[in-house]
């Protein structure tokens, strides 16, 4: 792929971020405003435990497939690209088959004694229909991804955050649940309803003929499948083990914080709302940026593998440092907006101003998240998965650690949680830093990726709060001033992006062409 493809590439999948996630983010808006922070407590309750089940056969096997496509396509090999493809859906299929089982004989425990709450076991019951859907729909948008067909696989996430959002609100509106635990049900269930409508599409997308056409592929004898199979292995076993961290991680604060926060003096529904408030809201508005980072690395995974494959080191130095510039013009005015504007935000979404108080604390991290999340994706392209797991491992015990001695001292509460995750963020990206300079080097200019930025983003916050305080005081609204004084904002930092020349636009234009 030229490096012109790669920017359009990299700006289309952006675009379709925005839009999935920009759905996500209203759906979660709506969803909290009509089930309350309770209901949201439980379902952030279950869903980390979904998220820890379904890792195992979606977070490591899809990047396989997307890596290995990649590097059979750049090889021509049309009956590898098959090959992999066949044994990633047998892999994924029996792993996400076994887990079914487990979970559907195994919930009592899991309700009483893992998540501690018998409250939850409907809500968990219907999560098992998920894992064999989400398993095969996202093994087919890594196959599409490693095609570099990303139409389908764009196209079947925005059908799922329709058909997710539709089923949920229509539902919750036509028959409002009588408790918490019904609505937090009623959540869940959507996830495998919009699911369901996301890999039919993909299964239409896809032309099965091909494979039915070459039954010799199915030969799992054979020296070259058992070849293939090893490096689906070698690749996905550490990335789904350095994710699976990441959702238990998840999965114990949504037990450990509401516990540790008793401790520190809070009662059960404060901390319940509290943890609700962190994790259901202030969260998701954290990893907005995540629209470009996501993209990044999307793209980025492939691109490298296809270029190893031909030894070609210039081409990886030049987009990962690309992807490195384009990370930091979004993570520096991102992490500003979130410390200073981050209460006009939350009361303009959630209408609760305590919201963006937790946003400008956690937020300090964002610069640090974005960095190792683009990290990450480099490295894994460049096949150093192992190692981006011991340094994701390095920083979750960290965050542990803080989460389990700090909560539970009232001089620090709820801000012990701040304190470990940013302090696991800068170690993660400080480590992933390190790991990459040993292979590759590291050419963002200091002006041009930082001071520049840096600059442009500290004048655009400075235009925001002014402009806030002059549409305040003429309309008295806080959604209609925080608007405003964003849609300024952003158009004063792209404006001084390009007269400052960090971000050359006529350059961008000539590269999509």
């Amino acid at each position: 792929m030229k490096k012109s493809s790669f920017i359009f590439g990299t700006i289309l999948l952006a675009l379709v971020n925005v839009v999935v996630r920009s759905l996500g983010f209203i759906y979660r808006i709506l969803l909290s405003r009509t089930i309350g922070a309770a209901a949201i407590g439980l379902y952030q309750m279950v869903f980390p435990f979904l998220m820890v089940v379904i890792t195992i056969p979606t977070a490591g096997i899809p990047i396989a497939v997307s890596k290995l496509v990649a590097k059979e396509k750049s090889v021509h090999n049309r009956e590898g690209i098959y090959k992999v493809l066949l044994l990633s859906l047998v892999l994924g299929g029996s792993i996400s088959l076994g887990l079914s089982v487990a979970v559907s004989l195994r919930i009592n425990f899991i309700v009483n004694n893992l998540l501690k709450n018998p409250n939850l076991y409907y809500p968990v019951l219907w999560t098992i229909p998920a894992i064999s859907i989400i398993s095969f729909s996202s093994i087919l948008r890594g196959f599409f991804y490693g095609l570099k067909e990303m139409a389908p696989a764009a196209t079947s996430q925005v059908l799922e955050q329709i058909f997710r959002i539709v089923f949920v609100l229509s539902y919750l509106y036509y028959k409002a649940p009588s408790n918490p635990i019904a609505a937090a049900t009623i959540a869940i269930i959507g996830i495998s309803i919009g699911e369901v409508f996301s890999l039919l599409y993909l299964v239409l997308r896809f032309n099965f003929k091909k494979i039915m056409e070459k039954t010799h592929y199915l030969n799992v004898h054979s020296n070259s499948t058992l070849e293939i199979l090893n490096h689906v292995l070698f690749i996905s076993v550490p990335i789904t083990l350095s994710r699976l961290i990441s959702v238990i991680m998840q999965t114990v604060n949504a037990i450990l914080i509401p516990q540790r926060l008793q401790v520190a003096g809070y009662s059960s529904i404060a901390a319940i709302e509290t943890f609700g408030k962190i994790s259901g809201m202030a969260m998701p508005l954290l990893y907005l940026p995540f629209t470009v980072t996501t993209a990044l690395v999307i793209n980025i995974i492939p691109n490298i593998s296809e270029q190893l494959a031909v030894n070609n080191w210039q081409d990886i130095e030049y987009k990962s440092n690309l992807a490195l510039r384009i990370t930091l013009l979004m993570a520096i005015p991102t992490t500003i907006v979130y410390v200073v504007f981050g209460n006009h935000l939350a009361e303009l979404i959630y209408d609760q101003e305590d919201v963006g108080k937790y946003l400008a604390l956690i937020s300090y991290g964002t610069i640090f998240l974005c960095m190792q999340h683009i990290l990450s994706g480099i490295l894994h392209g460049m096949g150093k998965q192992i190692i981006t797991t011991v340094n994701y491992l390095l920083g979750m015990i960290v965050q542990l650690y803080c989460t389990y001695f700090l909560i539970p001292n009232p001089k620090y509460g709820i801000y012990g949680f701040f304190i470990g995750f940013i302090l696991s963020t800068f170690i993660i990206f400080a480590l992933n830093l390190i790991t990459l300079m040993r292979y590759i080097k590291i050419t963002v200019p200091l002006t041009q990726a930082l001071l520049k930025p840096l600059f442009a983003s500290l004048l655009m916050i400075i235009t925001m709060i002014y402009t806030y305080r002059i549409f305040f005081n003429i309309s008295s609204s806080n959604g209609l001033s925080t608007i405003i004084s964003s849609l300024v904002g952003g158009g004063v930092y792209v404006f001084l992006l390009l007269i400052t020349k960090t971000f050359n636009l006529k350059n961008l234009i000539e590269n999509i062409k």
